[in-house]
């Protein structure tokens, strides 16, 4: 229950679904940053601790189905997806959610887990899908079997109560820029720091809001690059509070299941620029600008863009406010309770 797209989606979501449900919440393995936010009736830890405690999280969840009388069971992640296969009885139906595209989160890092998914993925059990392009991913690496659905994450809903009321900037002026994301090789925040080394006597500004586990190397980069432009912010509950402070969001993920951070960028009116991957366009619906990963020079081209024109970034503001009003809470909640009813009476 660490905060994570998935785990602040879980946490978002058991507060507004519906009340005819009794929600018993297990988690992995600490840390457990999210748990306070966590309602629910039961609260359980598996306690795993890597692959070789794999076989005892899966009795430990059996009892936890059993004695809770488990209806249904939604697992997130792969190894909770896997976990709960393994260990539910045949008579309680699975639904899954693929947060990432497995083949670049998963089957590259360890191809066993791909020998693993195949062995424990059945036509019985429903896919959901945070998009298109992670459903697209998952049919080309394993093959869809059974029900699948694409279902849309989705941006707390204080994210629409706050706007983007930053005055609107003469060329020449200074371009705040804001990240936001766990500080992980995913995000690809080294190819940042490079764009960032080749505008730093722009006036242009990156505030990184995030935590992990490569805090310290970027910080020893941007002191030997000299990126006095640069600042990495650590972790923050309430992004929503200082989001419109900024005059753009930045984002150079090498790949990304949905974007929640980007989601929420554009649901407060931010213009995003952004990595040219699949699931970015999708998301958007191309109301951004999208830069080469192999290329720095080419992020600093669009950063310099948006920067000196300011009708460039009022229309993508309010195009990219437009096509987050499909991503609120309540869209996905609905969608969801839906989904659910097909399989409890």
């Amino acid at each position: 229950m660490a905060v994570g797209g998935a785990e602040v989606l879980l946490t978002e979501s058991l507060k507004g679904i519906s009340g005819r449900y009794r929600h018993v919440v297990v988690y992995m393995r600490p840390p457990v940053t999210l748990l306070p936010e966590v309602k629910a009736d039961k609260v359980y830890c598996l306690g795993y601790s890597g692959k070789r405690s794999i076989l005892l999280s899966v009795y430990r969840l059996r009892k936890i189905i059993n004695k809770e009388r488990v209806a249904l069971i939604h697992a997130h992640h792969y190894w909770p997806a896997n976990i709960a296969r393994l260990a539910k009885p045949a008579s309680v139906p699975l639904v899954f959610s693929v947060h990432n595209p497995l083949s670049q989160d998963a089957f590259t890092l360890n191809r066993l887990s791909f020998y693993m998914e195949k062995l424990t993925y059945r036509s019985r059990h429903h896919a959901i899908f945070v998009s298109a392009a992670v459903g697209k991913d998952y049919n080309e690496s394993i093959g869809i079997k059974g029900n699948a659905t694409v279902l849309y994450n989705f941006a707390a809903d204080r994210f629409y109560s706050a706007r983007y009321a930053k005055p609107v900037a003469q060329p020449g002026k200074g371009l705040r820029m804001v990240a936001v994301g766990t500080l992980k090789r995913q995000k690809n925040y080294q190819f940042l720091l490079n764009v960032m080394a080749l505008v730093k006597q722009r006036e242009v500004y990156l505030d990184i809001i995030g935590d992990g586990p490569m805090m310290e190397e970027l910080q020893a980069s941007i002191k030997e690059k000299g990126l006095k432009n640069v600042k990495l912010k650590g972790s923050c509950n309430k992004v929503h509070e200082i989001l419109h402070n900024y005059d753009a969001f930045i984002l150079a993920s090498a790949y990304e299941g949905f974007g929640i951070a980007m989601a929420e960028a554009m649901a407060i009116g931010l213009p995003c620029i952004l990595s040219d991957i699949e699931v970015h366009r999708e998301v958007t619906g191309g109301n951004a600008l999208f830069f080469n990963l192999n290329s720095p020079e080419d992020c600093a081209a669009e950063i310099m863009e948006l920067k000196e024109n300011p009708e460039l970034r009022m229309n993508l503001s309010v195009a990219g406010k437009k096509r987050a009003m499909a991503f609120q809470q309540q869209n996905y909640l609905s969608q969801l309770e839906t989904l659910y009813k097909l399989y409890l009476p």
